[in-house]
């Protein structure tokens, strides 16, 4: 674990456009091209549910990271090597949400957020190679096309800081610890009610007839104020305690579902962290369920209609997943996954939230290594050679070809309560 990350400013500053995506619906310019698209899905379901919200994070600690670097196997293609670094602060995070300008939910919890940021590992000759598209027009074209000669639709030339590190992914866990906020509001009750049950004893003192003179007035102030602050502490003790072990209990079933999920992993497919794929499957799930139109949708290959995820407006990761099964299946490695969720849910009067457990089945090719750079936008056509963006469709434009995102990602057939 490291307190002085060089990617401290990057993830600073993505806190600072996801407020603003949360106010303004404006992508986060340091994010992947992946995450904006889950970003606009999000944002079109909300608003298709006439509502808005605002996200504030008030940090309470320094940011810190733990990198490694992320090795595609070299089967058929050798991808270049990259580092992935998860940064992360603990704070106080505000989500509110309005429908038609008036508030109907707020949620203020103690966090800690956590952001994957991607970039080519220093000096790695392979990077150049690897494809991206056009932040500019989104044309497919490589990283060394972009930075040397421009982009060759639109023109448009990049330096590398232009293009890479990006956050290819972000997420907050509850903190079982009181935030300052939360611990100074405590110290004010604790005072408050200190006082009057202060007040309460001196007052019932006088009318009982057992305090007589202004001096044992003052006494038993005093005494009831300590005997009161005693009382309040260990009150909001006894509630912080019952708090806890209620969080504890939640989190038994997630860290309970999550063991051996990176041993599983790393026999069939070790060119993933553990974290990478955690990251993989949060960022498909989002946008598979907040899509509107599954049959064109090139991250899902399945049959299902998710009807029971239909009023569903925003997903919070409760940080673990497990892993069912991994395996090869011919061609395809297969993994089923369950992914531990706090799901906000409208239906039309109220929002509400629920811990629930998401079973999904994923797939890649197997005799193809995972692009870790891969993004929906800039995809090529195996059979046509086009390049075109498949973030609403599955077919090629210019062949017809029915394209396959497992050749370089994984995609997912199954997602089920």
């Amino acid at each position: 674990m490291n307190s002085n990350t060089p990617h401290t400013d990057l993830f600073k500053r993505f806190i600072k456009e996801i407020q603003l995506w949360y106010r303004t619906g404006k992508e986060p310019k340091s994010g992947s091209q992946d995450m904006k698209y889950a970003l606009q899905l999000q944002e079109k379901q909300m608003k298709s549910h006439h509502l808005r919200a605002e996200m504030r994070f008030e940090p309470e600690s320094e940011v810190s990271s733990s990198a490694q670097v992320l090795n595609a196997v070299p089967v058929l293609n050798a991808f270049a090597k990259f580092l992935q670094d998860t940064c992360f602060q603990s704070g106080t995070q505000t989500i509110t949400y309005y429908r038609d300008e008036q508030q109907i939910f707020r949620r203020e919890k103690h966090v800690t957020i956590y952001e994957n940021i991607l970039e080519p590992e220093p000096g790695d000759r392979q990077s150049g190679g690897t494809p991206y598209s056009c932040p500019n027009c989104g044309a497919v074209s490589t990283l060394s096309i972009l930075q040397e000669k421009g982009c060759p639709y639109c023109s448009t030339r990049y330096f590398m800081k232009d293009l890479y590190p990006r956050v290819s992914n972000f997420y907050s866990l509850d903190s079982a610890s009181l935030s300052d906020k939360q611990a100074k509001r405590h110290k004010g009750v604790i005072a408050i009610g200190a006082v009057v049950i202060s007040l309460i004893a001196t007052v019932y003192g006088c009318f009982a007839g057992t305090v007589d003179s202004l001096l044992i007035g003052i006494a038993s102030f005093l005494g009831g104020l300590l005997i009161g602050a005693f009382a309040m502490y260990l009150g909001m003790a006894m509630i912080y305690l019952v708090y806890s072990f209620v969080q504890a209990g939640k989190s038994i079933s997630v860290v309970k579902g999550s063991v051996g999920a990176k041993k599983k992993l790393s026999k069939l497919d070790p060119s993933f962290s553990y974290e990478y794929f955690e990251g993989k499957a949060l960022s498909l799930t989002r946008m598979i369920l907040f899509h509107d139109d599954l049959e064109n949708c090139p991250q899902y290959r399945g049959n299902g209609s998710f009807d029971e995820f239909s009023d569903l407006i925003d997903i919070q990761y409760r940080g673990g997943f497990g892993v069912e099964s991994i395996r090869k299946n011919q061609d395809r490695i297969e993994a089923v996954l369950k992914l531990f969720l706090t799901n906000t849910y409208d239906n039309g009067r109220k929002l509400t939230e629920k811990d629930e457990k998401i079973r999904i089945r994923m797939y890649h090719r197997g005799n193809l290594p995972v692009n870790p750079t891969f993004s929906i936008r800039a995809v090529q056509c195996p059979n046509c050679g086009g390049s075109f963006d498949a973030r609403e469709t599955k077919v090629c434009p210019f062949c017809s070809e029915q394209y396959d995102a497992g050749l370089s990602d994984w995609v997912v057939t199954e997602i089920q309560k």
